[in-house]
């Protein structure tokens, strides 16, 4: 994007040291202009409308959302320029987003333009530059604007433009998105303009999201007759004559080129008047109408064309200084030059800057250059602003379109950008890495550099081409190069596809001449793989030729996965002591390597997975609680995103399932921006299936029905995509069919790999146990019985594996006795659903019992005091069956309707904090209050932070009187 300077400044009120939009400003962005050619706004009443509609909202307190579709020159911008001037006269900040057509390869530069650009910035350039150094910048990026408009919007409303969104690279896109979510509910009217059409699939998501949030979209339509003529005369001065209408109709009702027609008339001189009526004089047109943009073009003389050739090498503007220092010119000499484009409107001043009036005018001026001449201005103006102390990642546009084959250099620039962009656009990047690969095909130069980027190229899902260039380079790798490129595929592919990343590994294995240390670290990424895709032999065989190979000092590192991963295997196994020493082993491997456990991912995350499986939750939720300050102080959001999915799986064991539910939605809309895998939906996604099946939300499991049926349909985890599956049955009241959906599940009970829930919950045992029982199946069910007792057997001293062994016995022989045995032996264990299952099982095993009733009076109110709804239902409408009629009783949510996190947020709002003090009060993460903020606004059927604020007010009141 043209010198990261956008082509629209960036408009802010003069409070708090900012300026107020001004007229000039209003004009400026759609280079329309303060003297005779700026004309009232036509034709679209229904439009203004609308946008009138949006500030009403922001003024109310509420947000509001509206998408402007239209062709090219139907008026989109003109209407920004509409909301712009209410802005000023209602005292808005207003905050513009203006990419042009080359932003697609500079991700996140229109907005860096924009927040940049305030004044004062809402973030200054040596921050966002630091910013885009760390770890994430995305993700910080987007919460440090998150943060700097919400602290904006607390004292008045907010007007955000994106004008032209299809210019807009996706990591922008997706960042607007995050943005449009995180502030919901404060004044802000979010305006976009758009090109009619499909575009990228970022862009189609924005749409779809927009819609979703009950946003307008709304196509332009063209002008009718009555407008047009009102802009002739608006132009002309003048009733327009017979020949300027029929000149009219070849503008197809596009105010764009109306303004182009009449404008060249009046200019060309080729109008008269006569009596009142202003025509054509014979049947002349304005040059700008008879040709196309290209064709203008032609007529330009020579000097000011090579201004606009050079100039479109920019974007959309571009600094004129620049361009004549490129062009060794001076400002005396090129300013003949510079007005013709003006008077030819082709360009506009800014102030600051030239700019093309339109796009096409821009995409004409650059065509206009042939090949080579293109090549040789491009590099002469890519190294005049490296040397000017641009990234080459910013220009990574230009880069590309002057690299070639036979310019080493060039070569080298265009894979530093690409690493460069990784950080932000991994698609982007990729896409670079690939041209590198094809321009140097078949020799050695930047051989080394390409293979440490193939993994970009894969992480974009283009494998067929990363393995194209795999095989190119392999004759140009020495033994440990090509060992090393096998193991970064394989490390890249363990996040989709195991067994592929297990052909990597084989692949650098079978190379001869490769260090031990490789070899090392390749059985420990195979190993890990064998061990995601539950393949215990294979994993053994990995485990063993890890062990042989490793050193105790060179392979710390390595050793701690080793470690790791054999933990998992030993404790699928049913050694639960073992598993645990392994773990402890790996832990102090890693701190002797400096490195953090908490930032150890995902081998990190074991322990606690670990003893949360084993029954200890609430030891579980320490070691969460450690593993996130770690992640937090370190600012790696990434860690945290993990650490956030394990206490989403602990939180939900635990009966919490509000507290559960907020941290998988918040963890599930940071996969979105942190590109998280099956890892993520096999945590978060399964949890928020779970809770949609115990509480009968049924929108929330058709939302997160998909992500489980993925994992059903994936490698590695679709054992656990199965359970959930079945679970579903269950919860429809069909057993017949969840237990064939169970089959993968019984036939890989006694194998040393998760059945069902990955990491394992052995308490899936009692569940498994009653579907057999419904469904009739007896062997299976003294199948289920007998390995819940061999498990209790090789670990006697867990409450949690004793309980589910007398549980499942209880369900297999009818024992009541068993049932209430299995309570008992969960009362050191924090799991108070699976306590309620329990009771429920022992009163529905032998409703003859003296006992059974009391225990399904237990197992509802157990179910009720947890928000469990769906179960609490089942329960009492088999207590009905017996005559015990008990009404459903509120949860865990008080008089206020909220849970009690819920109500300190509410009470937060209430008090005018902001996201980001509620978050460091609470001890929670910004984007947990966001969805802390949403639940409150669904449960209270609010939109915004002041409704949530007069609401908790009322509340509070209440108590006062009470």
């Amino acid at each position: 994007m043209g010198a990261h300077v956008g082509r629209a400044r960036n408009l802010v009120r003069s409070r708090g040291g900012g300026r107020r939009v001004s007229r000039a400003d209003v004009h400026g962005l759609a280079g329309g202009s303060s003297g005779p050619y700026y004309v009232p706004l036509r034709g679209r009443a229904r439009e203004v409308a609308e946008v009138d509609r949006g500030f009403a909202e922001a003024l109310a307190g509420g947000r509001a959302v509206t998408v402007l579709t239209g062709e090219p020159g139907s008026g989109k911008t003109r209407l920004i320029q509409h909301a712009l001037h209410v802005a000023q006269q209602r005292d808005v900040f207003a905050l513009v987003l203006a990419p042009d057509i080359d932003s697609r390869m500079t991700p996140l530069g229109a907005i860096i333009d924009a927040v940049t650009c305030t004044t004062p910035p809402l973030m200054s350039m040596p921050h966002v530059a630091s910013m885009m150094r760390g770890p994430s910048p995305q993700y910080w990026l987007t919460r440090t604007i998150a943060n700097g408009v919400e602290a904006i919007a607390r004292k008045s409303p907010v007007l955000v433009v994106v004008d032209d969104l299809q210019y807009l690279d996706a990591v922008s896109v997706q960042t607007i998105r995050t943005l449009l979510r995180d502030l919901q509910g404060l004044p802000i009217y979010w305006l976009a303009t758009t090109h009619t059409g499909h575009f990228s699939n970022a862009h189609q998501r924005f749409m779809a999201e927009v819609t979703s949030l009950g946003g307008v979209v709304h196509e332009l339509p063209p002008l009718d007759d009555a407008d047009v003529e009102a802009i002739t005369r608006d132009v002309i001065g003048g009733t327009p004559g017979p020949r300027v209408r029929h000149a009219l109709l070849r503008t197809g009702g596009l105010p764009l080129l109306v303004l182009e027609l009449t404008r060249g008339l009046a200019e060309e001189g080729l109008l008269h008047s006569t009596n009142g009526v202003i025509d054509i004089d014979g049947d002349a047109l304005p040059l700008r109408l008879g040709a196309s943009v290209r064709g203008r073009m032609t007529n330009l003389s020579s000097a000011a064309l090579r201004i606009a050739e050079v100039g479109s090498l920019y974007g959309r503007e571009f600094p004129l200084t620049a361009v004549l220092d490129l062009l060794e010119q001076t400002a005396t000499q090129a300013a003949p030059a510079v007005q013709e484009l003006l008077d030819m409107s082709l360009v506009i001043d800014t102030g600051a800057n030239l700019a093309f009036r339109h796009d096409t005018i821009q995409a004409a001026a650059g065509d206009s250059l042939t090949p080579s001449l293109r090549r040789a201005f491009a590099r002469d103006m890519l190294a005049r602003r490296l040397e000017a102390g641009e990234g080459v990642g910013a220009l990574a546009t230009v880069i590309a379109s002057v690299a070639h084959g036979e310019d080493p250099e060039s070569i080298t620039l265009l894979l530093a950008a690409a690493s460069e962009l990784s950080r932000t656009d991994v698609q982007g990047a990729a896409e670079l890495v690939v041209l590198g690969a094809r321009l140097t095909s078949g020799t050695d130069r930047n051989a080394h550099k390409l293979a440490d980027l193939l993994p970009l190229v894969l992480a974009s899902g283009r494998i067929e081409e990363a393995m194209t260039i795999v095989e190119s380079l392999k004759p140009l790798l020495g033994p440990e190069a090509r060992a090393r490129v096998s193991l970064a595929l394989a490390r890249q592919l363990t996040e989709t596809d195991f067994d592929a990343a297990i052909r990597q590994t084989s692949s650098g294995l079978e190379i001869a001449g490769v260090s031990d240390e490789t070899r090392v670290q390749l059985h420990a990424v195979r190993a890990l793989n064998f061990a995601n895709k539950a393949d215990p032999v294979g994993l053994l065989t990995s485990l063993e030729s890890a062990r042989a190979l490793a050193h105790e000092e060179r392979d710390e590192l390595a050793l701690a996965t080793i470690d790791a991963t054999e933990s998992v295997l030993v404790f699928n196994q049913g050694d639960f002591d073992t598993a645990e020493e392994l773990q402890r082993r790996a832990v102090a491997r890693i701190a002797r390597t400096d490195t953090s456990v908490g930032l150890w991912m995902p081998e990190g995350l074991w322990m606690a997975f670990m003893r949360n499986s084993a029954g200890f939750c609430r030891e579980a939720a320490e070691l969460i609680d450690d593993g996130l300050a770690q992640a937090r102080a370190a600012s790696n959001i990434l860690a945290e995103a993990y650490w956030m999915m394990t206490r989403a799986r602990v939180l939900y064991d635990l009966g919490q399932l509000d507290e559960a539910r907020t941290q998988a939605e918040t963890v599930m809309d940071l996969g979105t921006q942190l590109g998280l895998g099956d890892f993520l939906h096999a945590t978060a996604g399964v949890v928020l299936h779970r809770i949609a099946l115990r509480t009968g939300d049924t929108r929330l499991r058709d939302e997160s029905r998909p992500l489980v049926q993925r994992l059903a349909e994936g490698v590695g985890l679709t054992r656990t995509g199965q359970w959930s599956l079945v679970l579903e049955a269950m919860e429809r009241g069909r057993p017949n069919d969840a237990y064939l959906l169970a089959a993968p599940v019984l036939e890989s009970l006694r194998q040393p790999i998760p059945s069902m829930t990955t990491p394992a919950d052995f308490a899936d045992d009692i569940t498994l146990a009653f579907i057999c029982r419904e469904a009739g199946q007896r062997p299976a069910l003294e199948l289920v019985t007998r390995v819940a007792a061999e498990r209790a057997d090789a670990n006697p001293d867990n409450a949690l594996v004793r309980a589910v062994a007398n549980a499942t016995r209880g369900i297999c022989h009818d024992s009541v006795a068993d049932l209430l045995a299995a309570v008992d032996e969960m009362r050191s264990v924090p799991r108070p659903l699976v306590v309620a299952r329990i009771f429920e099982g022992a009163g529905r095993v032998n409703p003859d019992d003296d006992a059974s009733t009391g225990a399904l009076l237990s197992a509802a109110r157990l179910y009720q005091d947890h928000g469990s709804t769906r179960d609490a239902d089942r329960v009492l409408q088999a207590l009905r069956s017996r005559g015990i009629f008990k009404r459903p009783q509120r949860g865990s949510d008080g008089p206020s309707g909220l849970s009690k996190r819920e109500l300190q947020v509410a009470e937060r709002v209430h008090s005018g904090l902001t996201t980001q003090q509620i978050a460091d009060e609470l001890h929670v993460s910004p984007h947990t209050v966001v969805t802390y903020i949403r639940h409150i606004y669904a449960k209270w059927g609010v939109n915004s932070r002041r409704d949530v604020a007069e609401r908790y007010a009322l509340l509070a009141d209440r108590r006062t009187d009470g």
